[in-house]
């Protein structure tokens, strides 16, 4: 037995297996994929789909019901995309994708066992939560991690159900009252654009990527971010200008807030169907 811990403890520090990729451009933020050999069929969140401008529009498929899911998760459809990642030797490779699109779902995606079965993927395992994903038949090995300890490049912040829902339900409301009938029902998310630390009573800046489109000035609805500990940090509704995407985010606790890149933030508004 390579990991021993201690009696109850057998799952500390693990995490679900998962690697490192891109949604169809490399020049996106980078996706974190849960490769879960338990469920039959790949599955993104409607979250995660609304928030991308560049995935085709929802096909209807096969009838499936989740019983392993979140209560209240509900398959609406299903998309196709291009699934880039790099190997251990820095080549490029692509993953054509089918993915059944979940409402209700917190996990953005799960590459789940019919991906890893049209691919043949295998896995390398190590006790210290290092792992590599194996494409035998090309000799192409990825790089990836079981372990809360091992950092792929890039760390996307838990949802905590009871705060995060409660955001996006309030969001959801205010932009629903505000908006006109024919403009669009979810507002594009602000993702951080990089890793921030806030210290307790500061105001720090932080640099933000969005789906700018053609507008070069938008407004970002205020929100508030928790995190386990509910420390909570916040921004104030802002403008903001696409050739400097900096937003101010305060730390009103005692402790430090640390903002992962890829965190949503905020969600932007159209001046001038919003205000």
């Amino acid at each position: 037995k390579a990991r021993v811990q201690p009696p109850g403890r057998g799952a500390s520090g693990i995490a679900a297996l998962h690697i490192k990729g891109w949604i169809n451009s490399m020049d996106t933020a980078p996706v974190k994929g849960k490769l879960d050999s338990g469920a039959d069929i790949t599955l993104m969140s409607e979250d995660y789909f609304n928030s991308r401008r560049d995935l085709p529009a929802l096909k209807e498929g096969m009838r499936i019901k989740l019983y392993q899911l979140t209560s209240g998760a509900k398959i609406i459809g299903y998309t196709t995309f291009t699934y880039l990642v790099t190997t251990t030797d820095s080549k490029t490779i692509s993953f054509e994708v089918e993915a059944y699109v979940v409402r209700g779902m917190m996990t953005p995606l799960l590459l789940s066992e019919d991906f890893q079965t049209s691919y043949e993927l295998g896995v390398e395992r190590r006790a210290s939560g290092h792992a590599f994903v194996v494409l035998r038949k090309q000799g192409y090995r990825i790089e990836a991690s079981s372990s809360l300890s091992v950092d792929l490049g890039f760390t996307i912040h838990r949802s905590y159900a009871n705060t995060s829902s409660f955001i996006r339900r309030k969001l959801a409301r205010r932009s629903k009252a505000k908006r006109k009938p024919n403009a669009l029902v979810i507002p594009p998310p602000v993702y951080a654009a990089h890793d921030l630390v806030i210290k307790p009573g500061f105001v720090q800046y932080l640099e933000v990527i969005a789906d700018w489109g053609e507008r070069t000035s938008w407004v970002v609805d205020k929100v508030l971010i928790a995190n386990e500990h509910e420390d909570v940090a916040a921004i104030a509704t802002s403008w903001i200008h696409t050739e400097n995407p900096y937003l101010p985010m305060a730390n009103p606790g005692t402790r430090p807030i640390i903002i992962r890149a890829g965190d949503l933030v905020g969600q932007l508004l159209n001046p001038e169907l919003d205000l």
